[in-house]
């Protein structure tokens, strides 16, 4: 007669080796997660816009200096549409891991007040990584306007109401509400007129059909240095390097207007819930960035600023810029789209 020579595993022994065998898996998984980011994947750069304009363009100067700081490749990917909140989407929804950021600007903090539906929420859903940069903008006029300076030019606008035309580049833009914001506070009626981009805006400005724009130096450089518009005022706490002689809005003003300190901004976003040693790093990486003296002579090429600074000092801008922007919009009465 055969005997069976195997012995059945002891419940005790059954124990042991799936105690055995978790111990090997914590221990494979801690080192794995001691991996020093960005390791080996590939970091994506989210862009809610199109290839082409202001966002995309810093993206893509920005992207290569942060790659290098970083030791890893950095992708710019574009998902336009919906006024940036697609992309920002996207990001909000990823793995809270590092690897995917958002290159936001200031639609972050005006969406919100301007939208009936946000497909989320950029002071809950996002977690500021980085100032970036900005861009002034500047207040232009037609040489034919009665106004040399703007204390002149709402002077003239409290003497004939409705008589002076600003054109903006869509509403809800910022060059809609940085207009919406000097008709409240110098408290005057000025004729919003909305055109679809600057380019447009521009054209009917040197054309004569509308009196002002306010808009980024980029656009109106050219046509100020040909005397074809006359600038009376620059967003931004300090005087513009391009325009030394035009005065801020709050010098031109004699009172703060704290909604017109920045203009045009950027910056880093990474989903809710990256951990906070990933976004120091790269913090550290993106201020390496903009301190390279060839980044900002090229950002300063295209009239933008470099802005390095702390995730915390992006954090409270975008609250800041969030709740400064939902009250103009509200007293302006800008319907929800």
């Amino acid at each position: 007669m055969s005997m069976n020579t195997t012995t059945p595993k002891s419940p005790l022994r059954r124990t042991l080796c799936a105690a055995l065998l978790g111990a090997a898996s914590l221990s494979a998984f801690a080192q794995g997660s001691a991996t020093p980011y960005p390791g080996q994947q590939v970091i994506r750069l989210v862009v809610g816009y199109a290839p082409g304009g202001p966002t995309d363009i810093l993206a893509r100067q920005i992207a290569p200096e942060l790659a290098a700081a970083l030791g890893q490749q950095v992708i710019v990917d574009n998902k336009a549409g919906a006024s940036g909140n697609i992309g920002g989407r996207e990001v909000a929804q990823a793995r809270p891991d590092g690897y995917t950021l958002l290159l936001g600007d200031l639609t972050l903090a005006t969406n919100p007040s301007l939208m009936r539906s946000m497909p989320f929420d950029p002071l809950k859903d996002l977690k500021a990584v980085a100032p970036l940069a900005t861009a002034p903008l500047a207040l232009v006029v037609h040489p034919g306007v009665p106004a040399k300076s703007l204390t002149e030019l709402l002077a003239y606008a409290r003497a004939n109401p409705g008589a002076l035309s600003n054109g903006t580049a869509g509403s809800g833009n910022l060059t809609h509400l940085a207009g919406e914001v000097l008709k409240i506070a110098a408290d005057v009626k000025i004729q919003q007129v909305a055109y679809r981009g600057t380019a447009p805006a521009l054209a009917d400005l040197v054309g004569g059909q509308i009196s002002m724009v306010i808009t980024g130096l980029s656009s109106s450089a050219p046509l100020i240095a040909d005397g074809r518009v006359r600038p009376l005022a620059v967003t931004g706490k300090a005087r513009s390097r391009l325009l030394p002689a035009v005065p801020t809005f709050t010098e031109a003003m004699g009172r703060p207007l704290p909604e017109l300190d920045l203009g045009s901004w950027w910056g880093l976003f990474a989903p809710a819930g990256t951990p906070d040693a990933v976004v120091a790093q790269i913090n550290k990486a993106a201020q390496k960035a903009l301190n390279q003296p060839a980044l900002r002579k090229r950002l300063t090429e295209m009239n933008i600023e470099a802005d390095p600074g702390t995730a915390e000092a992006m954090a409270a801008r975008l609250k800041s810029e969030h709740d400064g922007w939902a009250r103009v919009i509200k007293q302006a009465g800008i319907e929800m789209q």
